[in-house]
């Protein structure tokens, strides 16, 4: 009870002190975290961290500005983890986005690996071919905290944890979701969502999202008999946390839903559908209102944004974000837009081919990945003005092909 109470104490001492210990101390008494091949790594990448840092200030072995930078570091979005690769091996390097620092990283992955955040730890999605979950923590990447299959030829595609102890795993060729020890790799049941397939008898179940007690599960509804081309509109499944039972589904207004997030500043999911491929105009983005459970149809279409639409980012607690978009061509960009105002704003960055791959947000930069031939990185824009931060796009060795922050 002492060690609760006190996890609590520190809790609400810190985030309410935060900002009155920026005006005492200034933030550049803060320290930074440096991850690369400068500088020293960074301690505190977890709450425990935390705990340890007060525990070491109330036994007189550090001071209370050591405490406030750990707690800083902690809560503060700092660096990029990205997967490489050239389709034939991958890797992943991390990115300091104070100094733009880099480290290359040579433990393999999957060459169609993407990565995630969850709880400070980097969950990485080794997909067909490798079928496993790979965690590593940012404190030592050098080899991995734990890694478990999720079946031969499974095609994970997507995890997320409902509880420290449980966690979904989205499956692209099969017609169940598995449940999981995230903590062991164990399977604890598999859901059957068979009955929500198309007509190949595979749901393509792929993107989630835990909203209270609820998982929310993007289904593609592709025809493996007709090259993957959708086979009817897309559908968002809810699954009850407690009990892992199926509650409803919800359907879509466009085919192939490709990215789902959600927005606590609406409390709606937002879906980018991307439709076919081959069709340009047939996809949008649309949201799903919680409290009723009703698509809004879509707020932009490919039309309005320029092609067909992919991977999104927003803005924390805002109604804009960016999006990856292809066009007739298969040039590759990245736009910004506002769902509020249902429009297009600006054109960031774009490629002459088929090169930007993975997109996030950490504070005020916006990272995307560029496989350019011969100047392959990531780049760096600043979300407040739009323009890159970089002077040449931050070499990953590799190139990448999925971002996550940190």
């Amino acid at each position: 009870m002492k060690h609760t109470l006190n996890r609590i104490m520190i809790f609400f001492v810190c985030t309410l002190l935060l900002l009155s210990t920026q005006d005492i101390l200034g933030y550049a008494e803060l320290t930074p975290r440096v991850v690369g091949k400068q500088g020293a790594p960074a301690e505190c990448f977890s709450w425990n961290d935390v705990i340890d840092k007060y525990y070491a200030y109330l036994n007189d072995q550090t001071n209370w500005t050591d405490v406030m930078t750990c707690y800083t570091e902690y809560v503060t979005l700092n660096n990029a983890f990205a997967t490489t690769t050239d389709y034939q091996t991958g890797h992943f390097a991390t990115i300091n986005l104070e100094d733009q620092s880099v480290k290359i990283y040579e433990l393999d992955l999957n060459s169609d690996a993407v990565a995630k955040t969850i709880n400070h730890k980097i969950y990485v999605v080794n997909r067909y071919g490798q079928d496993n979950i790979t965690v590593f923590s940012p404190s030592d990447f050098s080899k991995p905290i734990i890694q478990f299959s999720t079946g031969n030829g499974t095609n994970p595609h997507d995890i997320v944890l409902v509880n420290n102890d449980k966690a979904y795993v989205t499956l692209f060729e099969k017609g169940y979701l598995l449940v999981v020890n995230p903590n062991t790799g164990a399977e604890l049941k598999r859901i059957d969502i068979s009955f929500y397939a198309d007509k190949d008898g595979i749901p393509e179940a792929d993107q989630m999202a835990v909203v209270k007690n609820t998982v929310y599960v993007t289904l593609q509804k592709l025809d493996r008999y007709n090259q993957y081309q959708p086979a009817e509109n897309g559908a968002i499944l809810m699954i009850d946390t407690i009990n892992d039972s199926i509650i409803g589904s919800i359907a879509l207004s466009g085919q192939n839903p490709y990215d789902m997030a959600y927005s606590e500043l609406m409390d709606k999911l937002i879906i980018s559908e991307t439709g076919s491929f081959y069709d340009l105009t047939d996809g949008g983005i649309e949201t799903i209102d919680l409290d009723t459970n009703q698509p809004s149809g879509f707020i932009l279409t490919e039309s309005n944004l320029g092609g067909n639409i992919t991977e999104f980012a927003m803005k924390s607690l805002s109604v804009q974000g960016y999006i990856i978009v292809t066009d007739a061509a298969y040039n590759t960009s990245v736009v910004s837009f506002d769902l509020a105002a249902a429009k297009k704003l600006n054109d960031i960055y774009g490629t002459s081919g088929f090169y930007i791959s993975g997109i996030a947000i950490a504070e005020d930069n916006l990272l995307m990945g560029d496989r350019t031939l011969e100047k392959a990185g990531v780049r760096i824009f600043s979300t407040l003005t739009d323009e890159e931060i970089t002077t040449k796009p931050i070499d990953t060795d590799l190139p990448p092909s999925s971002i996550t922050v940190y």
